[in-house]
Formats: structure tokens, C-alpha cells, sequence
């Protein structure tokens, strides 16, 4: 019931951010702006907010699992994805399909939907797993999704560093210092945190919809567009469950790595693309995998958050 309510959310705030683009009530540049916003100020304040509850070894334990989970994860869908690019003939296509079979939308999908279900200790492990995510997020776009013959922009020590260690992920050290150190902060110090931490969810989640507004919606219904929801949604959760029970992970894991592989394509492959790849119709392609992604996603997760209340009960 929890699900669906959620799915209904998802659903309504998405539909909000559509119609505040197309209705034009904002600005062209808003969604960029508002994205820094939530990413420099309002998620990392979650993420330090999720991780100021008391201490616990086992929680500790688990952490150090979730990262060693995470990089077996990334890599397993990396090859996976490898496997799929050269077995569809290295196209745009396949370009956009490896790049959603490893990436989701874990920011302004992701954490609302976690937040949701499993409330801030899901949040806390949530954004304990997406460390190693994020430190290559960035910097493996453009390899990923570049067209042969593309030259690659060389990037500075400065630029990588500031890719792996963007906002959110400097706010899981700050979190983890406060959480070992079980240090309290001042009351209206704490207070403006929780306040900002928040916003992030909402902010989130009308983001997804002001970026999704700009794309006619018409023109996504071809029938070869409905694999990227069928493997991001479905074939993709269904590997993170099968890993999951084979590893024989608690139920507190399981529930991020599985939620995590349900969630829609990374709302920033369409971005990417138009950055590395000049074809307008590759483009369009890419916005279609996220649009029809977000659009399953209010299906799959109350559909995989339901077998995983049936399996880790």
C-alpha cells in the first residue's frame, strides 16, 4: 500500500514539473539553477541529516558492505552492458542502452523513493551505495555515450577530483564524521539542516518533470523505444534481486540494491547525449529512455518493492 501510495506521488510530482514547464511559469535556465541549489545545498544536507542517528557497529558493518556491493554491481552491469553494445552492433542505440542498464536516476528519483519506503535509515545505506556511483558518474559519460571519432575533452587532476568528489559525496564523509563521532550540532544549526534536507525530495522530483516537459510526448510512443523501460525497469531489478539472494543479503540491503536497480534511467543521459553526440535524433532517442523509464517506474517499484516485502519479510 506504501508503494502504490508512493507511485501515486511519483506520479502527481512529475506531472507538476511537466506542467510548470510546459507552462512556461519558469524560466529556461530555472531547472539548471534549481538543480545546483538542490545539489550543493538541499541533498547534502539529506544525506548529513540521515546519517545523525545514534551509533551502531552493525550499521557500520552493513555500510562497508553496500560499498563492496556497489563496485560488484557497477561492474557487473558495466559487462553486462559491454555484452549488450557489441552484440547490437555498436550504434546510438546501443550507446543509450548500456549507458541506462548501469545508471539510474538515484538523486531526484532515487532518494524520495527510498526516503519513502524505508524512511532515513534506508536513506542512510541508500547514500552509503551510491559513493562509488557517483566518483565515476561523471567522468564515464563521456566515454560511454561519445560516437566514434569523437575526441575526448583531457581533464585536468583538478576537474577529476572535482567529479569524484562532488556535494553529496563530500556530504557522506561529513555525515559519517558526525555519525562516528555521534557529535550533536547546535539546535538552529540542526534545525536549518533538517529544514534544507527537506526540500531536497520535492525539489527533486518537480526537477525530473521540468526536464522531461520539453519533449513531445507523441513522438516517444515507437514501439523500439519500450525496451529501454523493459530492461531498465524489470530485466535490470530482477539481476540486483537475483544478486542479492545469492549473496543471501539482509533485508535492509537487498531493499537498497534492488530499489535502486528499479529506479528510470539516469534523468541526465539526455544531457549527456546532447553534450557528446551532435545526431538530433540520437538526442531525441535518449530523452525517450528517460521519459518512458519514469514513466514505468511508477509500475516497477511498487511491483519489486512488493516481492522484496514477499522475500526479506
Amino acid at each position: 500500500m506504501v508503494a502504490v501510495k508512493l507511485a501515486i506521488q511519483l506520479i502527481l510530482m512529475v506531472s507538476v514539473g511537466i506542467f510548470i514547464g510546459r507552462a512556461h511559469i519558469v524560466k529556461e535556465d530555472f531547472s539548471q539553477q534549481l538543480t545546483s541549489l538542490v545539489m550543493k545545498i538541499c541533498l547534502p544536507c539529506l544525506i548529513v541529516k540521515s546519517m545523525m542517528g545514534a551509533f551502531s557497529v552493525e550499521a557500520l558493518k552493513n555500510s562497508g558492505r553496500l560499498v563492496l556491493l556497489a563496485i560488484l554491481l557497477w561492474a557487473t552491469t558495466f559487462a553486462l552492458g559491454q555484452i549488450v553494445y557489441h552484440a547490437t552492433g555498436k550504434t546510438a542505440s546501443s550507446r543509450i542502452m548500456r549507458f541506462s542498464m548501469i545508471y539510474t536516476n538515484f538523486t531526484f528519483v532515487g532518494i524520495p523513493v527510498v526516503e519513502a519506503l524505508y524512511g532515513e535509515m534506508g536513506v542512510f545505506y541508500f547514500v552509503i551505495f551510491l559513493v562509488p556511483y557517483r566518483m565515476v558518474y561523471y567522468s564515464s559519460s563521456e566515454p560511454m555515450l561519445s560516437p566514434p571519432g569523437h575526441v575526448q575533452q583531457k581533464r585536468t587532476l583538478k576537474a577529476k577530483l572535482k567529479g569524484w568528489f562532488s556535494p553529496p559525496v563530500v556530504a557522506v564523509f561529513i555525515g559519517l564524521f558526525f555519525y562516528l563521532t555521534q557529535i550533536s550540532l547546535p539546535s538552529p544549526v540542526a534545525g536549518v539542516i533538517n529544514s534544507l534536507g527537506s526540500c531536497a525530495s520535492p525539489l527533486g522530483m518537480l526537477l525530473c518533470g521540468i526536464s522531461l516537459s520539453k519533449y513531445e510526448f507523441k513522438r516517444l510512443l515507437r514501439p523500439g523505444y519500450l525496451l529501454y523501460p523493459l530492461v531498465r525497469n524489470f530485466i535490470m531489478p530482477a539481476v540486483f534481486l537475483l544478486v542479492s539472494v545469492l549473496l543471501h543479503l539482509d533485508r535492509e540491503l537487498a531493499q537498497v540494491v534492488v530499489i535502486f536497480g528499479a529506479l528510470p534511467t539516469a534523468s541526465l543521459l539526455a544531457a549527456f547525449t546532447i553534450q557528446y553526440d551532435p545526431d538530433q535524433e540520437t538526442q531525441f532517442e535518449a530523452a525517450a529512455a528517460v521519459l518512458l523509464s519514469t514513466a514505468f517506474c511508477a509500475f516497477s517499484i511498487p511491483l519489486w518493492a512488493n516481492v522484496l516485502t514477499w522475500l526479506f519479510p
